[in-house]
């Protein structure tokens, strides 16, 4: 780290609006201090090769034996955002069972969160975990979907079945978000209907799904759509998200940002004879928009910062969450979301 970004940090201390707190939470193996280590090469404390093997984050002599972080640890990253200069103190936690206390306390000291889902091995137990911890500081996490190249590299999966196999891991992710959403619904209208005493008769029938109509959960689920959730390789130091591409494909097509972030995921298909983006796909048997790229393309867009083969022409390409809206120091009942958060860069430039 330079002494010039030294002084950036320290004089970025002084401003609190300037702060913000982001903790990653993910199953064990998942790749949080891979993400942690791309996130550090970036401000140049490691260097890119190093990251996602020197496990920088895990200090502890225990931890580096043993491969697991044990505790939590935080570090201080310079990011500069257009006009704006922001210091994120990011934490990463554990991801084993036997930690979670020191998750539970990650997810307290902090402002956002990263939940880092393994692509392959999908939502496991303590990820339902985190969500719930997150859930219950009133947090609305953004969504890593990690370790993409695995889809390519080991399970072999052409574009259409791993765009299925994705969707798979959304809905399963998406699934606990909905029960969770249900819980507290349920346990709001309980608390309130006993207030009142109600005497049910012969042939009544108790309305379950009392309240959960009125309820809003339009802004609950994760939607590559709506810019919450991000793909990445954390190994390979490359990140992208729906908008990444909406901006590339708007000048190659010349199709609006708008429209390309609404259509680039979900049921469409690009009309070439008509120049439009029709609904549809499965139904006239067409292949959806994101699934439309050429397979030798599909296989080139794996960037490797170890030593390996493979070849990207879109390393810079990184998907961008930011922090602008983001409360600086927020009450007990947070209810901003990373997802708001301006452009924050989520994997490290290679």
């Amino acid at each position: 780290m330079t002494a010039m970004l030294n002084r950036k940090l320290e004089s970025l201390q002084k401003n609190v609006e300037n702060i913000r707190n982001i903790c990653i939470l993910a199953h064990v193996d998942h790749g949080k201090t891979t993400l942690a280590d791309s996130l550090v090469a970036a401000n140049g404390v490691i260097s890119t090769r190093l990251a996602g093997k020197l496990r920088y984050m895990d200090s502890r002599k225990d931890e580096q034996e043993r491969g697991i972080t044990m505790k939590s640890s935080a570090i201080a990253l310079y990011y500069p955002n257009q006009e704006k200069e922001f210091l994120i103190n990011l934490m990463d936690s554990p991801g084993h069972v036997d930690f979670s206390s020191e998750v539970c306390t990650a997810v307290r000291l902090c402002d956002g969160a990263v939940v880092v889902v393994d692509v392959v091995e999908g939502v496991q137990p303590q990820t339902k975990v985190v969500l719930q911890q997150a859930w219950d500081q009133g947090m609305k996490p953004i969504l890593v979907l990690n370790k993409i190249d695995r889809l390519m590299t080991e399970t072999k999966l052409d574009p259409s079945a791993a765009y299925f196999h994705i969707s798979q891991v959304l809905e399963q992710v998406n699934a606990v978000m909905g029960e969770l959403f249900t819980t507290q619904v349920m346990s709001s209208t309980n608390q309130t209907s006993t207030k009142e005493f109600v005497e049910f008769k012969e042939g009544d029938v108790f309305d379950w799904s009392s309240g959960l109509e009125e309820s809003d959960d339009s802004q609950l689920y994760f939607c590559p759509e709506q810019g919450n959730v991000i793909f990445a390789s954390a190994y390979d130091g490359w990140a992208f998200s729906i908008e990444t591409f909406a901006d590339i494909f708007s000048k190659k097509l010349n199709f609006s940002p708008t429209v390309l972030r609404k259509t680039l995921w979900g049921d469409y298909y690009l009309n070439m004879k008509e120049k439009k983006i029709m609904k549809g796909a499965h139904t006239k048997k067409q292949e959806t928009f994101v699934c439309s790229a050429d397979p030798g393309q599909y296989m080139d867009v794996l960037p490797n910062n170890h030593g390996g083969q493979r070849q990207t022409e879109t390393r810079e390409n990184d998907s961008n969450f930011g922090l602008e809206d983001f409360p600086a120091r927020p009450s007990k009942h947070r209810q901003q979301t990373a997802a708001e958060l301006g452009n924050v860069n989520v994997a490290a430039h290679c």
